[in-house]
């Protein structure tokens, strides 16, 4: 590998482990085609920098489609979003906010012509259309520099190349077993408390609805618990163990499809290197539920209010 391939490695791979965005990144299986690779481009077309004197938006993408393991074909771009979170980071004051989505958040669609829950945006016109939509639920405010997609493979198999991530699982899992919504997929002994989960169990606890009493509110609380809880592990690992950490670059590095420049992906990596995990705070769009055309769905109290919010200057105030 060419000196440029190394360094382009470690800036990507680092972005997107400090990042945390482990909803969206990608295994070694991927190497033997196993699975599909994780997805990191530019939100919009055409010339584009970010600006580090200002906000950085990411928008994190996890498919519920491209997933051989669980049984989901097709593509992560053309399925729809199980877990999508807004990471708003400030590069000034080197804090960042986790805003998290419910997927069956009913809302406007920005290349329908009626609304549906938010997960289908990604199915009816890809992630430019899921990045439009949340644009127009923040009226205007928000404008992603950047988006990942990936799907639950590549969750699991990085979540274990680093060693696993440690969260606080709240009360409410009622059994040494829990169903993950496929055939064949069980999480064993999830412990409620503070414990450290495999792959396997950090998606099996991001995507539990039912055990909880807010199900989808809770599911995407838990999903920026593991965020951070990825975060937290990366530097761990970046800080304590290089040699471990070669190996993970070069793992991240086989799984990356993207189109970001060598020098925005170094700096978009020494940024997240820097924000301390107390220093990045979790939310969600709040709500309640109701029937709607598209079934039982997600009723978003004021979702403007909260985007506009942190839109200027990534902060939840």
């Amino acid at each position: 590998m060419s000196p440029r391939r190394k360094l382009v490695a470690m800036a990507t791979a680092v972005t997107v482990a400090a990042a945390g965005v482990w909803t969206v990144v990608g295994g070694m299986s991927v190497a033997q085609g196993q699975t599909k690779p994780i997805e990191i481009h530019q939100a919009h077309a055409g010339s584009f920098r970010p600006s580090f004197d200002k906000p950085i938006f990411i928008l994190a993408i996890g498919s519920d489609s491209g997933s051989k393991r669980y049984h989901r074909g097709g593509t992560p771009q053309h399925g729809r979003s199980d877990s999508i979170h807004i990471i708003a980071i400030n590069p000034r004051l080197k804090k960042a906010t986790i805003v998290g989505i419910p997927r069956d958040s009913y809302v406007p669609i920005a290349c329908g012509s009626s609304p549906n829950k938010i997960n289908a945006s990604m199915f009816f016109g890809g992630p430019p259309c899921l990045i439009k939509t949340i644009e127009n639920l923040s009226g205007g405010t928000i404008r992603f520099d950047y988006y990942m997609v990936g799907g639950f493979d590549n969750l699991e198999n990085m979540v274990n190349a680093i060693g696993g991530v440690t969260v606080k699982v709240d009360p409410g899992l009622g059994s040494a077993k829990h169903r993950l919504e496929d055939h064949n997929s069980r999480a064993q002994g999830i412990k409620v408390g503070t414990t450290h989960l495999n792959g396997h169990d950090a998606l099996a606890y991001s995507r539990d609805r039912h055990d909880y009493g807010r199900g989808d509110f809770d599911r995407t609380r838990h999903q920026g618990l593991v965020l951070i809880g990825g975060l937290t592990q990366a530097r761990k690992l970046v800080k304590t163990d290089p040699g471990k950490t070669m190996g993970f670059l070069k793992s991240i590095f086989s799984n990356v499809h993207t189109d970001i420049k060598l020098v925005d992906a170094l700096r978009l990596g020494l940024l997240a290197l820097e924000i301390a995990p107390p220093d990045v705070t979790n939310t969600f769009l709040d709500g309640g539920t109701g029937s709607t055309p598209a079934g039982s769905s997600v009723l978003l109290s004021n979702p403007q209010r909260v985007l506009r919010n942190v839109a200027d200057d990534a902060i939840i105030d």
